[in-house]
C-alpha cells in the first residue's frame, strides 16, 4: 500500500477493505437499528475486539439488535493499517445509527473542516482569496468513512469536484458571519452550514453523484480547498450504521479534547430516550 493513496487529480477514492480470506464471523444478515444512537471514541488504535472500552457493548446493546463486530473488526483493521503506513496510531472513531428518516432526502452538500489547523475548524476558516498556499499546523489532510448497514455516503463525481468546492466557497462566503467557536456544537455554525447546504442541494444537483458500493471505504481529502464535496445519502427506506475516522497525532487528538473540556483518551455514547446512556472517561491506556 502506498502511503499517497489519492491521485493528485482526485480528492477522494473507494478502497475495497474486505480480508482477501474467510476468516471473519458471518454478519447478521438481519441487523437493524433500534435506536438513533452514536458512539465515539478518541485514543490509541483498537486493534482487536477485546480493545473495545466497555460501553462500546452498552451502546450496541441499547441501538443495535445484535452484533456489530463482524462488520465492524474488518474495517477497523484495514484502518490500523493505513494509519500505520502514516506513522500514525491515534484517531477519533464515531459509530453513528440511524433509524429510516425522511430528515436527508434533500442532500446537504458539504467539504469536512481541517480538525488541527492553526486557525481551528468550522466556518471561520475560510480559504485566502488569491488561491496562495498557506501553512498549517496539520498532520492529516484526509479521512476515512465507510457504511456498515444502508446507503453510502454520497460524493460528488470527481470530474466535478472542483466546480462544486468552488460554488461552495462562493456560497460559504455570502451567508458567513465572522465569530469563534466555543463548543462542539457552535450554535452559528450550525445555522450557516444549514443555510449553505440548502442552497447547494439546488446548485450541485445537476453533477450527480457516486456511492461506495458494499465492503468499501472512502478515502478522502478534507477542507475547503482540496476537501471532497459530499453528504449524508437518502435514508427512507431504511436503517443505516454509518462510522467516521478521523487519525491524528496524540497531542493533536488531547488537544482536540480538552479544547472542548473533554479528558483523553476518552470514549462516551447518547442514545436519546434511552435511559442507560453513559460517558466514560478510559484510563486504561
Amino acid at each position: 500500500m502506498k502511503a499517497e493513496r489519492i491521485p493528485t487529480s482526485s480528492s477522494f477514492e473507494f478502497l475495497d477493505y474486505r480480508p482477501q480470506t474467510k476468516s471473519s464471523p458471518a454478519a447478521d444478515p438481519n441487523l437493524q437499528v433500534t435506536h438513533n444512537a452514536f458512539w465515539s471514541y478518541c485514543g490509541p488504535l483498537l486493534t482487536k475486539g477485546e480493545d473495545l472500552p466497555p460501553n462500546f457493548h452498552e451502546w450496541t446493546s441499547a441501538a443495535l439488535s445484535g452484533s456489530l463486530l463482524p462488520r465492524l473488526m474488518p474495517f477497523l483493521e484495514f484502518v490500523n493499517e493505513i494509519l500505520r503506513e502514516h506513522k500514525l496510531d491515534h484517531y477519533w472513531l464515531t459509530i453513528r445509527a440511524t433509524k429510516a428518516t425522511n430528515e436527508f432526502d434533500k442532500p446537504r452538500w458539504h467539504t469536512d473542516d481541517m480538525f488541527f489547523s492553526a486557525r481551528g475548524g468550522g466556518l471561520r476558516a475560510m480559504p485566502r482569496e488569491d488561491g496562495s498556499e498557506r501553512t498549517l499546523d496539520l498532520q492529516t489532510d484526509w479521512k476515512l468513512c465507510t457504511t456498515l448497514l444502508g446507503p453510502s455516503t454520497m460524493f460528488i463525481p470527481t470530474k466535478s469536484q472542483a466546480e462544486a468546492r468552488k460554488r461552495q466557497r462562493s456560497t460559504r462566503k455570502a451567508l458567513t458571519t465572522e465569530h469563534d467557536c466555543t463548543s462542539i456544537r457552535c450554535i452559528a455554525c450550525a445555522a450557516t452550514s444549514d443555510a449553505v447546504r440548502e442552497q447547494l442541494s439546488t446548485d450541485l444537483n445537476p453533477m450527480g453523484m457516486v456511492q461506495a458500493t458494499q465492503g468499501e471505504c472512502a478515502f478522502f481529502r478534507i477542507g475547503q480547498e482540496k476537501g471532497a464535496v459530499h453528504s449524508e445519502p437518502r435514508m427512507s427506506s431504511g436503517d443505516r450504521i454509518f462510522v467516521n475516522v478521523v487519525p491524528g497525532r496524540k497531542d493533536e487528538l488531547e488537544n482536540l479534547m480538552s479544547k472542548w473540556g473533554m479528558s483523553f483518551p476518552r470514549s462516551w455514547w447518547i442514545a436519546p430516550n434511552v435511559s442507560r446512556g453513559r460517558e466514560a472517561s478510559l484510563w486504561k491506556y
